[in-house]
């Protein structure tokens, strides 16, 4: 078997794609409250880029003395389309924070956030 080497553009092509991610309505609007707006499924989809070395460094660096910051910087700066400022990401409910980190963090390339040992 042959080894291929990687190239350094290679290594630095991941951080330049995007994914569609679809939010379900259900984290979207919890319990049913739409507002009286009708949502269709292509509202629910979002872009998102993967968080580099740089970035989570700077988010590190920017929270650190308010850890609180650490998702909504990550939301931020993840975020390719729509293009949201850090006021409305901190207008959004703890339930949409919640899953987009979670996708963040899957696009990232980390591990699901372990969570302590009650």
């Amino acid at each position: 078997m042959a080894l291929v080497e990687i190239t350094p553009d290679e290594l630095l092509a991941g951080a330049a794609l995007t994914f569609d991610v679809v939010i379900p309505k259900s984290i979207l609007h919890p319990q049913g409250q739409s507002q009286n707006v009708e949502v269709n499924d292509s509202s629910l989809t979002v872009q998102l880029r993967p968080l580099t070395v740089g970035t989570f460094q700077l988010i590190m660096k920017a929270a650190r003395n308010d850890a609180g910051l650490i998702p909504l910087l990550m939301i931020k700066e993840s975020l390719a389309q729509p293009t949201l400022s850090l006021e409305q990401v901190k207008g959004m409910h703890l339930g949409l924070v919640n899953f987009l980190i979670a996708q963040i963090r899957h696009i990232s390339g980390l591990g699901e956030k372990k969570m302590p040992l009650p």
